[in-house]
């Protein structure tokens, strides 16, 4: 409909012209916008139908009708062709129907490329345009003001000696056209430098359109000066901007856009630099100097200075455009950094991928171990344009770093590449270290696991051999001690004496079985033993294993039971934390919380006492609980609670062998 119209308000205006002596405009820009612009739209709703762009920029689809209305009311400046039916009408649509460029201008580059603000707190910047936009409508439909096609034509509904609304109508138009053309600016800038892959390209699509529109329409303006009143240059303008829109909404894919927009900038820089030399020139010492020839020596000397500083122009364009990805030596400190804060070599590895991909915005990394028992480390949506890159350690080939395009064209510079290969020198070492990070870990498992089967072995014998003959022997000496102390027989106290020590050797032995291994661990399992551990310390004690544990006993997993040395762990930190809870931290309430969370047996105490001061120095009871969570693998948290008051202690015990991840 809006190409229709458009169509007709090109009939009409040319009607209009040959009948009439006032002039009348039709302005190549409104046309594009009226043409071009809704069948983009339509275009990028068809293949996407829930792009709220395509839906902005189908508000364009209004001007065509804006066009044949202006064109409508223009046949009153023709003799015999006023008081139409609906020009009055016609003309108020007329005064205000351009409202679709301000739409475009201030809510499409917000929005571009998915619909979506750049952040939650950009609302109140889309707000404010929004409302500067219903404002300026409003004022615009009631201003007493002329239609844009000609000043002969007044507006029908306008409220008479209301200037003020034309004041209104200025401003709001200044304040969308700046301040939305700035905060555009800046929403694009945003995006591009946190942004990869198909979103960078598109966004490329829509700033390579925005240069093509400001260019073509600065050419204009030189070639022409002011007298583009028909608007032929912003037209073409227009024209490469909604194609560059297209494009970058369907086939962003086209070519690469990013290095051809980098130039482009670069090239647009250094020429505008020489134009303004050359004019500047001219104007301040060719009226001095004859023949201007000075002009030409400081033209020279400009193309010089520009040649020279090129470089320099370049890399400021690309680090406005792709921040730091284009410089190899900015992203190796970026990853440096990284590096520095990892905990171990797999999150050294991940740290690695994670800052190759932020840096150098692409959109997947991932590093491929050669050892089957490390994790794969991948970060981004997998891609099929990729570079590999072999990672060696030791003269041996230790896994694969793959690193996918920013776009299946652009192919990764020699500056990017050498980066890689130093990349990959660190991979290789952090993966060797990875793989005998692991082979140690499993042997320190296996050493705390045959050290707790032993112990469990050991008290089982001492407990059902040795100290059971042992106490049957003192019963022995009881019953012989108590027939020689009746005859009075002077070996009597020696025997009593024999007997009192096997008795105390009992007890030890009693002692030292406790201490290699709780025995309700044995006799019931963990959760047994927790409940026998927290029931003296009822009702402040709770313990809780209602979240979801297998077959509701966190002592047990499918397959089999708990490792002996994660059981011993879970209740010796349980006690300690319990025991800490209940003597220091005055609180009325504490929870023991045991649940499993695969490849994880989780053990959580909280209480709501009076929490960890900010200055507390650990002691001997929470190194020794740390010291235990991490001699079987586990991990130990203490923190404050979340509420601010009380004490979290959380452990992470492992169910069983863990692959390295």
């Amino acid at each position: 409909m809006s190409i229709g119209c458009a169509a007709g308000a090109i009939a009409l205006h040319g009607y209009v012209a040959d009948r009439t002596a006032h002039r009348t405009v039709l302005s190549n820009a409104d046309l594009v916008l009226g043409t071009a612009f809704p069948l983009v739209a339509a275009l990028v709703l068809v293949y996407q139908p829930r792009s709220r762009v395509g839906w902005v920029l189908l508000s364009t689809a209004l001007t065509g009708p804006y066009l044949l209305a202006t064109q409508y009311a223009a046949l009153a400046l023709v003799p015999g062709q006023a008081g139409l039916p609906g020009q009055a009408v016609a003309t108020w649509f007329a005064v205000w129907g351009y409202v679709p460029y301000m739409v475009l201008w201030g809510l499409v580059p917000l929005l571009f490329p998915d619909g979506r603000l750049p952040s939650a707190r950009w609302r109140r910047v889309a707000a404010v345009l929004i409302a500067l936009i219903a404002c300026h409508l409003t004022a615009r439909m009631l201003s007493p003001t002329s239609t844009d096609v000609s000043r002969e034509l007044m507006n029908p509904l306008a409220v008479d000696g209301a200037t003020w609304l034309l004041y209104t109508t200025v401003i709001t138009a200044y304040l969308i056209m700046l301040g939305g053309g700035l905060a555009g600016l800046v929403a694009v800038v945003t995006r591009l430098r946190r942004s990869a892959g198909v979103e960078r390209a598109r966004l490329q699509w829509l700033v390579a359109g925005m240069v093509g529109l400001v260019g073509a329409t600065l050419v204009g303006l030189l070639l022409e000066g002011s007298s583009d009143s028909d608007g032929l240059s912003m037209g073409v303008g227009m024209l490469l901007l909604v194609a560059a829109i297209g494009a970058g909404a369907i086939r962003h894919r086209l070519f690469d856009i990013g290095a051809a927009l980098s130039r482009t900038v670069v090239y647009g820089l250094l020429t505008a630099f020489l134009l303004f030399a050359y004019a500047a020139t001219v104007a301040s010492a060719g009226a001095l100097i004859p023949g201007q020839r000075i002009a030409y020596g400081v033209l020279a000397v400009a193309a010089l200075v520009a040649a020279a500083a090129r470089d320099q122009v370049q890399r400021f364009v690309d680090r406005l455009l792709f921040g730091s990805a284009r410089d190899p030596y900015a992203v190796l400190a970026v990853l440096q950094g990284r590096l520095d804060l990892a905990t171990g070599p797999i999150d050294a590895l991940a740290q690695l991928a994670e800052g190759v991909r932020g840096a150098l915005k692409v959109p997947y990394v991932a590093i491929h171990p050669a050892d089957e028992r490390l994790m794969t480390i991948e970060t981004g949506a997998p891609v099929d344009a990729v570079e590999r890159a072999a990672l060696h350690a030791r003269s041996e080939r230790v896994g694969t770093l793959v690193v996918g395009r920013r776009h299946p064209a652009d192919e990764f510079n020699g500056a990017e590449r050498a980066m890689f290969d130093d990349v990959a020198r660190r991979a290789g070492d952090l993966l060797d270290a990875a793989a005998t990070q692991h082979d140690l870990r499993r042997s320190r498992d296996r050493l705390v696991a045959a050290r707790e089967e032993e112990r469990r072995r050991l008290r089982r014998d001492l407990h059902d051999s040795i100290g059971p003959q042992l106490a049957a022997m003192a019963m022995q000496l009881d019953s012989l001690t108590d027939g020689l102390e009746e005859r009075a027989d002077p070996a009597a106290a020696k025997a009593a004496l024999i007997r009192d020590r096997l008795r105390g050797t009992v007890r030890e032995i009693r002692h030292v079985v406790e201490n290699l291994r709780p025995p309700a661990l044995d006799d019931g399992g963990l959760t047994v033993a927790l409940g026998q551990l927290v029931a003296p310390f009822a009702p402040i004690v709770a313990l809780d294993l209602s979240d979801g544990s297998a077959d509701g006993q966190p002592g047990s997993q499918p397959g089999g039971t708990l490792p002996a040395a994660t059981e011993v762990a879970a209740y010796r930190i349980v006690a300690e934390a319990v025991t800490n809870a209940v003597r220091h931290s005055a609180c009325e309430r504490c929870t023991v919380h045991v649940r499993q969370e695969p490849p994880w047996l989780v053990v959580e105490v909280v209480d709501d006492g009076v929490g960890l001061a900010a200055d507390a120095v650990p002691g001997v009871g929470l190194q020794s609980i740390r010291e235990r969570a991490g001699e079987v693998g586990g991990r130990l948290e203490v923190r404050r609670a979340a509420e601010g008051r009380g004490t979290v202690v959380r452990a992470r015990l492992p169910l069983g062998e863990r692959r390295a991840a």
